[in-house]
């Protein structure tokens, strides 16, 4: 059993942070500054959590959801006036056992949770081609700019369940649905849930183009 570890968190409104995924955040809050330069003269790591408003109240301010995702600060950019810019790496889903400390910033007991075994390696490979496929798409507009994000899904292809992290956490913003994909263990179900998104995405955008094409005349 993995034991539990504690770790410092921000708890952001609609914010799902997703393993693989790289998040800018601004760091502004005396708070989060403080726990910023502790976290860098550290490990460099601290969990985002979504808040949970079904459990909001006046004595729970800043409830975290169930599940969180601890991430390493890739890099960092302090400010003249204190503030900074940082990318922050998701690194591990993990379950939240308890807020351990409020003050002077939040911190969690988490236990990161392992991945489940692989039960159908043949229709894993179907979906990693999909997400490939609809990833190259959808990005693909981006010219240049979309290029380091490509090669970085190409080089997950041979671990099924970081490729589905990093396709969502870069190309999925339906908040329920990146829930959904924190708290699933099972890398096969993640590759068909975000190859069925991308799906749906590409569809619209194939459709907003045509309609785009269309002849005002004949509407």
């Amino acid at each position: 059993m993995v034991p539990s570890i504690v770790v410092p968190v921000m708890t952001l409104g609609n914010c799902v942070f997703l393993p693989q995924q790289l998040l800018p955040l601004r760091i502004f809050e005396p708070r989060y500054r403080l726990m910023l330069k502790e976290a860098l003269a550290g490990n460099r790591m601290f969990a985002v959590s979504q808040l949970d408003e079904d459990n909001l109240s006046p004595d729970n301010e800043e409830p975290p959801c169930p599940f969180t995702c601890v991430g390493r600060i890739a890099g960092h950019v302090e400010l003249e006036d204190g503030t900074s810019h940082l990318v922050l790496e998701g690194l591990r889903r993990a379950k939240v056992l308890k807020v351990q400390r409020r003050s002077p910033y939040p911190r969690l007991e988490i236990a990161p949770l392992a991945e489940e075994e692989i039960a159908d390696p043949f229709a894993c490979t179907r979906e990693i081609a999909r997400i490939m496929a609809f990833s190259e798409k959808l990005i693909g507009e981006l010219g240049a700019d979309a290029e380091p994000l490509i090669e970085r899904l190409r080089g997950l292809t041979n671990q099924p369940g970081l490729l589905a992290d990093a396709a969502a956490g870069h190309l999925i913003t339906d908040t329920l649905v990146r829930r959904r994909l924190l708290e699933c263990l099972s890398p096969q179900q993640r590759l068909l849930l975000v190859a069925d998104q991308l799906a749906r995405l590409e569809a619209e955008r194939s459709l907003g183009e045509q309609g785009r094409d269309l002849d005002p005349g004949m509407n």
